[in-house]
């Protein structure tokens, strides 16, 4: 069989597999690889997303101002004004100056969080729970009776209601084993996805895994020639 030619997806291949192994050797100890190949890692990310930021800018932006009027060419330059102002934020006499930027920048990023529980999450189980089946046999109804009581019970974990009645200073047992119940819920579906997190960091160890078994073969093809 003739020898591999040293071709960009070879080279890439063989970073690859550079990295991989500098990864793995975090199993053995913290040393020198391991942390290169994670300075590595942090500086791509900070890279890419910095060229995406320049790319936005001087394209989307820069594109939107030549080709609007005068009220779109301050809406394209909002952005970047406010950007501008959020990099006063490393410089302490002129923090002040960011605080606009970076109030707006939590408080959507809040907004679109409770959005995004109450649309994708609190919505879908409220209408689940309106969809119960009203007929079929028990696999159905007990499904729907665990949907039921996993989301109610869930939910109660959560809820202001204090679990001792400050009028007569006793605890409530039904209140207490409700949040039981919901807790419950909550750990099974914590359990759930975690295992779905393992199974997927699993397969791609084991992916990584077999693309340097295919290196070391091509590569001891490429010395035997």
């Amino acid at each position: 069989m003739s020898a591999m030619a040293f071709d960009w997806d070879f080279i890439l291949f063989i970073a690859g597999a550079v990295m991989t192994l500098a990864i793995l050797s975090y199993l053995l100890s913290d040393n020198v690889l391991y942390r290169w190949a994670l300075a590595l890692l942090v500086g791509a990310g900070t890279g890419f997303a910095f060229g995406a930021a320049m790319h936005f800018l001087f394209t989307w932006v820069m594109e939107g101002w030549q080709q609007h009027d005068l009220v779109g060419q301050i809406i394209y330059g909002l952005p970047v004004l406010l950007g501008i102002l959020l990099l006063f934020k490393s410089v302490p006499r002129l923090s002040v100056l960011g605080n606009l930027s970076m109030g707006l920048l939590l408080g959507v990023g809040a907004a679109v969080a409770f959005s995004g529980a109450l649309l994708g999450t609190m919505l879908p189980q409220v209408l689940a729970l309106s969809t119960l089946p009203t007929g079929g046999g028990r696999e159905m109804w007990g499904n729907a009776g665990l949907i039921l009581v996993g989301t109610l019970t869930a939910l109660f974990v959560f809820s202001p209601i204090a679990e001792r009645d400050p009028m007569e200073d006793r605890p409530r047992p039904l209140v207490v084993w409700l949040r039981r119940i919901g807790r419950g819920f909550i750990a099974i579906a914590l359990a759930v996805a975690f295992a779905g997190a393992l199974t997927t960091a699993l397969t791609l160890m084991v992916d990584r895994l077999w693309a340097l078994a295919d290196f070391f073969s091509k590569l001891l093809v490429l010395l035997g020639g």
